[in-house]
């Protein structure tokens, strides 16, 4: 592995770095408003405003705006000189009350980035810095880091990617910030990247961790019989260290022997040097064997050395070796590169009689440099292009691959695969431009690229998702730098559309490994685990953790240790941890260390969320990190209640999996979602998998129909015979087992005929459920308010309707209000489910999820809802590579390597249910200030209110009962008691959505 400079090297170029990064100040106050330009949001007529140049001690901006007439926001902009960007600061002035500010950042692309950052809410001047490259790394790593508290972006690559130079930065203020008329700003400056340098790096060669011979191995030079000789490990130069020691007597014969190492996983431009210490009594040279990057072989005789029994340091230069004896790879007697091979070797002319040569702190110095091989694979589809792809479905290859989908083949496949083309493990970089013109209601309707790799047998090792396109975008590119892993040999593209129709292109697809790292990294991963569901420990458990790090090759001493933070959700380190010892696992498979973690839980707070950072050193180089959430929850009082009195169910990406089961019912999810169904073919044999857990769990469940398959497909596999007698045989084997509810199917697409098959399937299923028992409720298939299934009388077989929302939360109410005006319409008044609420969540902050969830589920049932469940729990990562995917994104539970841990909105979604619990929705106030609330009760008088105001934080008069208890949870789960002498509570609110508890006497 790839080692650091020592200190004092590091320290000089820190410094130079510091020098070289440049820092552009961007207010010029010899300009006309300081270089920057001043619009009102002209897409929404009515504001008015203008910006000024105040020339103070510091050039600062005013930007004043009036809303009287309308209008959204006013902005400040200044164009950049296209510079590639590493962060952007500046000071600004809002009033009291203001937590955030909207900015945007346009990138070379032209790609927008709106960030809704967060301040203090005090007023006054602050001082923001946004690190552009770290934040938009960690977006990329699905860790998106808690300063924005909303992020949205369009045009341009459309990839929530920064791509450099940045073009132009904006700030821009809607009504609330100027609730004083204007804002200031000042001290604005972008900061450059510091430039890519070349750096001589220390790599050690003789790692004595790895095995008794540092690495090394014992070559007796086999071709020439004879020879007698070893390779053992000795004392070093000292006590603390090892060398080694290579023998040799060729009384009998033999011609050479060497020790020789190979450095596979080490990418380096150059090797400058070969620098050991040596100690001979009777050795006065030996011959050095060196192979390059090109596998050509150098070989030099007569390397002198003192034959005096003293240590002595030597410095064998690779490009002196060069130029003699050579064979193999450029075959030009040139040296290139980094050094693939070492071996010394003794041959009858370094020593007369037996021969015993010491060797010691070997190091090589190398030339390091941050650049991405040549492609490995490229595909433009031009008149060049390579083998054909195999597709299925309407798809072509002229200028780029074009996957293309009807509405009326919506049930067809449509994909395509490229050739295989050879890789190995290591990091690599992927990229591709896609567009896509395609049908999206949210973002699992799209299209999507991924690289699927092979090992030398032709198995499958993993499929790494690219990315994918959906809705309407023009040409965005798509990059992502991945981990191919052991074993990789072969890798082939594969492009299909998922649920949706239109036209999605790709085109310049590439793969490059890069050569920035080392192929074969020391620290794999780092596995962190608990024996608590979800890492949701009780009260009273001991709050203890397994942490385990797999490893291609020991770890050095140095570096076999652990650091520990517990923080909140903020950031904010709340426990600073001991170094914990890292020990290697006996008799493992792969190579592993492990430490055990065990938190004071005396100091953590019940109910909050947290999350376990933990970091491996490398060296003097960045640490290896990872992150886990845990908190400590009571058991859900949920519990305590009939599953059906309580109004949330959930469904997942697969509800045949325990684990799922498991951490549903550890948040307090009563009704579970379970792929029940039967066999289209006679006699129809019904199945339900995971029946046995949701019983033990002492829940109910609700279960799909084969409707759904009419819906995709139509009735292709599917019959009206199959669906009536497998719904009947179906219930007569699970009606009894538990059953909540049945939900017909799932957001059903098309018009014309596929609207009459999908009711003609309802209706058949329907009728056999109430054949059976017209007890059981049936919650209609999950479509928009849609008049053209009323028109075809849908209606008719369902006994609640149902509709998935995945957009702002404001829409929920909306479309309830079309539901009830097609209700009033067609005489067809019945209850309304959701069996899904979510939020597309790729890119956002968790805690813009956990807000979303809150906001969601209260207007949901405030509006008159019945059940509702947010979309979703969990997804298996087995492998680790999911995080920060489009559904990984979805789940509320972290899955990386199926360790499922909380994020913050899973913590959130657990004191919804359990405050909510049997509560009913009572009354709402909207505040004049924008604060909303709401009040819940159940017939024990037992209530919630929930609050926030969307835009700044508050501090509102609350009506609660005097002398009463209150329990005020906050968004992460942190509890405060209160009480009050009087019939109103001041309260602070703000978007984060606060929850009240109390009792009404």
């Amino acid at each position: 592995m790839i080692r650091t400079l020592p200190v004092i090297l590091m320290v000089l170029a820190a410094a130079t770095t510091a020098t070289a990064q440049q820092s552009l100040t961007l207010i010029d106050s010899a300009k006309p408003l300081g270089g920057w330009t001043f619009d009102n949001g002209k897409e929404f007529p009515g504001a008015v405003g203008r910006l000024e140049l105040q020339i103070e001690d510091d050039p600062t901006l005013v930007l004043h705006g009036d809303f009287s007439q309308g209008g959204m926001y006013v902005q400040a902009a200044r164009r950049l000189p296209e510079i590639p960007l590493e962060s952007i600061s500046f000071d600004i002035k809002v009033p009291s009350g203001v937590g955030n500010v909207t900015t945007r950042l346009i990138d070379g692309t032209g790609q927008c980035h709106q960030l809704n950052i967060r301040l203090n809410d005090k007023g006054g001047w602050q001082t923001y810095v946004f690190p552009v490259a770290r934040y938009f790394a960690s977006l990329e790593a699905g860790t998106p880091m808690d300063i924005v508290t909303r992020y949205e972006k369009w045009s341009g690559a459309n990839d929530g990617r920064w791509h450099q130079p940045a073009k132009l930065f904006v700030i821009l203020a809607g009504k609330e910030a100027m609730s004083d008329g204007s804002i200031a700003i000042r001290n604005v400056r972008a900061t450059e990247p510091p430039p890519k340098v070349e750096v001589t790096t220390t790599i050690p060669l003789s790692d004595f961790t790895a095995d008794e011979n540092g690495g090394w191995q014992y070559n007796p030079g086999s071709e020439f019989p004879g020879a007698a000789g070893s390779l053992s490990m000795i004392e070093g130069r000292s006590e603390s260290e090892s060398a080694l020691r290579l023998e040799v007597d060729f009384t009998e014969g033999g011609r050479y022997v060497g020790m020789r190492k190979r450095f596979p996983e080490v990418d380096v431009k150059q090797t400058e040097s070969i620098d050991l210490w040596v100690r001979s009594d009777n050795v006065d040279q030996f011959s050095i064997r060196l192979v390059d990057s090109t596998n050509q072989t150098h070989q030099r005789h007569g390397i002198a050395m003192k034959a005096d029994g003293q240590w002595q340091s030597l410095s064998i230069d690779p490009q002196k070796i060069a130029g003699g004896e050579h064979w193999g790879g450029a075959k030009d007697g040139r040296w290139h590169g980094g050094v693939q091979l070492i071996e010394i070797m003794l041959n009858p002319r370094s020593a007369s009689g037996p021969m015993q040569l010491d060797l010691a702190n070997i190091q090589m110095q190398a030339t390091v440099e941050g650049e991405v091989s040549g492609q490995a694979w490229r595909e433009a589809f031009d008149s060049k292009a390579g083998q054909p792809w195999l597709t299925e479905g309407d798809v072509s290859q002229k200028d780029q691959l074009t996957l293309t989908r009807t509405l009326e083949t919506i049930q067809s496949p449509t994909s395509a695969t490229s050739a295989k083309f050879p890789v190995r493990p290591g990091s690599w970089e992927l990229a591709c431009r896609v567009q896509s013109k395609l049908h999206s209601p949210d973002n699992s309707f799209h299209g999507a690229v991924e690289l699927q790799v092979f090992d030398r047998e032709g198995k499958l090792l993993e499929t790494l998702p690219l990315g994918i396109g959906f809705g309407k975008t023009e040409w965005i590119t798509k990059r992502q730098v991945i981990k191919l892993p052991t074993g990789a040999s072969a890798a082939r593209w594969h492009v299909q559309l998922n649920k949706t129709y239109g036209t999605f292109q790709v085109d310049d697809l590439s793969a490059a490994r890069l050569v920035v790292q080392p192929s074969s990294s020391v620290v794999e991963s780092i596995r962190i685990a608990s024996e608590a569901i979800g890492n949701l420990f009780y009260p009273g458990d001991a709050v203890a953790f397994e942490v385990k790090v797999p490893t291609s090759k020991p770890l050095p001493l140095a570096d076999r240790r652990l650091s520990l933070e517990v923080r909140d959700y903020r950031g904010e380190v709340v426990q600073t941890l001991e170094e914990v010892p890292l020990v290697e696992v006996p008799g493992s498979k792969q190579r592993e260390f492990q430490a055990a973690v065990q938190l004071d839980a005396s100091q953590l707070n019940v109910g909050q969320f947290y999350e376990l950072h933990v970091s491996v050193p490398q060296g003097e180089g960045n640490p290896v990190t990872e992150l886990s959430g845990f908190a400590i929850l009571p058991e859900a009082i949920s519990k305590q209640y009939a599953p059906e009195e309580i109004p949330f169910t959930i469904r997942n990406w697969d509800s045949r999996i325990n684990d799922y089961f498991y951490l549903a019912d550890r948040l307090g999810l009563r009704m579970m979602g379970v792929w029940g169904g039967w066999s289209q073919k006679p006699p129809y044999k019904p199945h339900l998998p995971g029946l046995e857990t949701v019983q033990k769990l002492n829940a109910k469940w609700i279960t799909g129909t084969p409707a759904s398959t009419v819906e995709r497909e139509g009735f292709k596999t599917v019959s009206e015979e199959s669906l009536r007698e497998g719904m009947t045989n179906f219930l007569e084997a699970y009606a009894d087992e538990g059953l909540a509810m049945i939900a017909m199917g799932n957001e059903p697409h098309g018009k014309g005929q596929v609207v009459l098959d999908n009711v003609r399937a309802y209706k058949t299923v329907y009728e056999a459920v109430k054949a059976f028992d017209p007890k059981i409720h049936v919650i209609g298939t999950s479509v928009e308010p849609n008049d053209e299934y009323f028109r075809a009388g849908y209606q008719n077989y369902l006994d609640s309707y149902d509709f998935h929302i995945y957009e702002h939360y404001t829409k929920v109410r909306r479309t309830m209000h079309e539901y009830r005006e097609l209700m009033q319409k067609y005489d067809a008044v019945k209850p309304i489910h959701s069996t899904e609420l979510g939020l597309n969540s790729q890119g956002q902050a968790r805690l813009s999820v956990a807000i979303e969830l809150i906001k969601k589920c209260t207007v949901f049932f405030a509006e008159g809802g019945e059940t509702v469940s947010w979309f979703t729990i969990m997804y298996p990562d087995k492998n680790g590579n999911a995080r920060g995917q489009f559904g990984d994104a979805h789940c509320v539970f972290d899955c990386k390597f199926n360790n499922y841990n909380p994020r913050i909105d899973a913590i959130t979604y657990y004191h919804m249910i359990n405050s909510l619990a049997a509560k009913k929705f009572v009354s709402e106030k909207q505040h004049p200030d924008g604060t909303q609330e709401f009040l819940f009760e159940d017939d024990q008088k037992r209530c919630l209110k929930v609050l926030w105001n969307d835009e700044r934080t508050k501090t509102v008069e609350v009506s609660v009962p005097p002398n009463t208890a209150i329990d005020l949870i906050r968004i992460d789960g942190q509890h405060s008691q209160l009480r009050f002498d009087r019939s109103s509570a001041l309260i602070s609110v703000s978007p984060e959505p606060a929850l009240l508890l109390f009792e009404r006497p």
